[in-house]
This record gives C-alpha cells, sequence and structure tokens, in this order.
C-alpha cells in the first residue's frame, strides 16, 4: 500500500495555505462574520463524518479521506480563539514533561465532541491538544482498530508516516510513504488501519501543538490496540524504504524518544 504523490505533497501544500490565511486574517482582523460561519461549516462536516464513522456507515479509510479534506479547509486562526489555545498552551507548558516530551490535553468542540473527563468511549470522536517539547517525539507508533489526524497548529515538525506491512509478536515491516522535514501550521496527516497505519512526528522548534482527533474499537468485532510503539533507531533493511522494526514498551519508548 502506497500514498500518491498528491497525498505526499498535501503537507507542504498546506503550509502555504495556512501561511497565506493567517497573514489574510492578521491583515483584516479575523472578523467573525464569513470566518464565523466557515468553522460553524468545518464543525458540523468534523462532528458528520465521524458520526457516520462510529455508527458503521463509511470505513476507516474513508473517514480518513474525508479528514484530508476537513483538515485542509481548517480556519486555524478561528479554530485556536475557539478552543481557548492561548490558555491551554500556559496550561500545558507549566506541564514537567522529563519523563515524555509529549502531553495531551481533551478539549471540547462545542456541538461535536463532549469525551473531556479523561475517558475515551468506544466509536465517538475524541479531540485533544497535543504539546511536543522541541527536539522530542511523538515516538514511532502503529495503531489497531482505531483511526486518528493530526493538524498543527504551531510551530512545525518532522513527520514520517509508514504502511504496516506485517505485525509480528516481536516486530512489524514498515513501509514508509512520508518523509516531510518541515511540517507547519495548517499542514496536517492522518492514519487508519488501511493507510499510513504507523506515524513518527519530532518537535523541530519551540511550542509546537498539534490539534488531534481519533475514534477508538470503530469495528466492534476487531481486536482494539492503542499505541504499538517500535524502535526507528536501527531497523533492519528490508529494501527499498522498508523495514523490520523491534517492538518496544511505552516506556522504552519515552526514555529513547
Amino acid at each position: 500500500m502506497s500514498i500518491s504523490r498528491r497525498d505526499a505533497i498535501k503537507i507542504s501544500a498546506g503550509s502555504l495555505l495556512a501561511a497565506s490565511f493567517l497573514n489574510h486574517a492578521a491583515g483584516i482582523g479575523c472578523a467573525m462574520g464569513p470566518i464565523g460561519d466557515k468553522l460553524e461549516s468545518w464543525k458540523r462536516r468534523l462532528g458528520d463524518v465521524s458520526n457516520q464513522l462510529g455508527q458503521g456507515q463509511i470505513s476507516g479509510l474513508q473517514w480518513q479521506e474525508e479528514m484530508d479534506r476537513i483538515y485542509g479547509e481548517t480556519p486555524v486562526v478561528e479554530l485556536l480563539k475557539m478552543i481557548r489555545f492561548d490558555d491551554l498552551q500556559d496550561s500545558i507548558l507549566k506541564q514537567d514533561l522529563q519523563e515524555s516530551g509529549e502531553h495531551f490535553l481533551d478539549i471540547a468542540i462545542p456541538g461535536v465532541a463532549d469525551a473531556v473527563d479523561g475517558s475515551e468511549p468506544d466509536q465517538v470522536l475524541i479531540s485533544k491538544l497535543a504539546y511536543v517539547q522541541k527536539g522530542r517525539h511523538i515516538p514511532p507508533h502503529g495503531h489497531g482498530n482505531m483511526v486518528s489526524a493530526f493538524l498543527c497548529v504551531s510551530g512545525d515538525f518532522h513527520v514520517q508516516l509508514f504502511d504496516k506491512i506485517e505485525d509480528r509478536e516481536d516486530g512489524m515491516v514498515v513501509r514508509q510513504t512520508l518523509n516531510e522535514k518541515r511540517a507547519a501550521v495548517g499542514t496536517w496527516s492522518s492514519i487508519s488501519d488501511y493507510k499510513s497505519n504507523v506515524h513518527w512526528l519530532t518537535a523541530n522548534s519551540d511550542n509546537c501543538f498539534l490539534f488531534t482527533c481519533k475514534l477508538n474499537r470503530i469495528e466492534p468485532e476487531r481486536k482494539f490496540q492503542g499505541r504499538i510503539n517500535i524502535d526507528m533507531r536501527t531497523p533492519q533493511v528490508l529494501g527499498p524504504d522498508t523495514y523490520r522494526a523491534k517492538k518496544i514498551s511505552f516506556r522504552q519508548a519515552a526514555e529513547i524518544y
């Protein structure tokens, strides 16, 4: 399974679109008229496609493809206002992240996602704000029976995506589908069991934040797996962009990455 050239360049294209939007918004003072309407439309689309997935009306791959379109049209400035990003940023930056370089904070999207009490209900959209310290990582990992999508809202990241080719008890065979070294505000990536199941994000700068959405246990008959961490420091090279990597624990991943 591979990503098309169009998919591979969407991160770079997203950067340019986001930069243009942010510059324009600064110039007009972010009036709430048309932009506010755009945010409401964006929220409805986000809720609708996630409800469709949760109810089994679409597949994880279809959700992923629609999320690529939705994230590509995100009114970033208004989204940050709605979730009170400045306040959340201050709260996260006060956390002690010595053991792990990442921190996730539940957020509510009015009328869309309400799971903000630390619970992660099945087949329901869960939204979070993620922070990664400069030079640290969201470690390379895959999932089972879940989907997620990340949108960069601050800083810039090195984003690597992989298709999971084979899942063994002690390791995983993966093929790299994307290696974007400078993914800035407005860029995004998504994963499902069917496309780019493994991701690895590294913070290139200070104040690296991601808006994330995910749904767990979307196919009730299949096994659910949260993070399946792998060690990509010295994987066995099997062919062009194809590797066999050892599985590691959450604690090992936090120590390494």
